[in-house]
């Protein structure tokens, strides 16, 4: 990820140094107006090594149970791990989720205040596009078996609100935030192939961003990098182990599994380049 993150800044600062002396002679140019283009890079996911996997013995909507073996024991001792089991076992370790390149398309408007050319601006702008994404997290049993549940984030829109300030020299420092929608995809798989049932594994949500960017523009065009944190919902997937004890042990229709983290949460840094009109 680190060599992905790299090259991405390493084009945005080519960009704006191959078009430093084009951006001298646009610098008068108000940035008031519509404009459209396209975003290239690359998304990660924070560090959730934290996460684990909560139960419902009683299948009451309360979750927090602990399974527990015949003897008594915690079922679930050999504990979790923020990722894709191996081999069905704590000792074999779990993959890392997966970071990914990012593409968007957008589309927006500034307002420029003042005639000169710096001064503050703010706009809007509504984009989308896809960063293939996936986080998972799994359990461990001391059956031993391993259960994971996974998120896949297959699409996502957002508008954004965004203010700053232009300098003379046609470069724009600004901050943006708003809100996100995006399509989540939710799987379950469990290394044994035990019987299970889950809700709707497909959903829409809702969720927010925001961060902060720098435009320069040449031309017709600006050139610039952005990044943003989003976080989406992702509170409503539920597993229901059946098929085996100790899922069946205090209810025979099963267990209720679920993550503890609720969100969807992932980093961008994005090169961006615009038209304007």
């Amino acid at each position: 990820m680190r060599l992905q993150l790299t090259t991405t800044a390493a084009l945005a600062v080519l960009a704006f140094g191959a078009t430093s002396a084009a951006a001298q002679d646009t610098a008068s140019t108000s940035w008031t107006g519509p404009y459209v283009g396209g975003q290239l890079g690359y998304s990660w996911q924070p560090s959730d090594g934290d996460e684990t996997i909560t139960f419902d013995r009683g299948l009451d909507g309360t979750f927090g149970d602990t399974v527990v073996t015949g003897t008594g024991a915690n079922a679930f001792s050999p504990g979790f791990c923020g990722g894709r089991y191996n081999n069905g076992t704590r000792a074999g370790g779990c993959r890392k989720d997966n970071d990914a390149t990012a593409w968007k398309l957008h589309a927006g408007y500034d307002y420029q205040f003042g005639a000169g050319p710096s001064g503050f601006v703010v706009g809007a702008v509504a984009e989308g596009g896809v960063s293939y994404l996936y986080d998972y997290v799994t359990a461990f049993s001391t059956t031993p078996n391993a259960y994971t549940i996974g998120s896949r984030l297959t699409e996502n829109y957002a508008l954004r609100g965004r203010a700053g300030y232009a300098a003379s020299t046609g470069t724009m420092i600004y901050g943006t935030g708003g809100a996100t929608y995006g399509k989540i995809r939710n799987r379950y798989r469990n290394a044994n192939n035990l019987p299970f049932s889950v809700n709707d594994r497909s959903k829409w949500q809702w969720g927010w961003n925001y961060g902060g960017g720098i435009e320069q523009k040449v031309g017709k065009f600006s050139v610039g990098a952005l990044y943003l944190f989003t976080v989406m919902d992702n509170d409503d997937f539920v597993v229901r182990q059946t098929g085996a004890a100790p899922f069946t042990a205090t209810n025979p229709q099963g267990t209720d599994f679920r993550r503890t983290f609720s969100k969807f949460a992932f980093h961008q840094l994005l090169a961006t380049v615009s038209y304007r009109f």
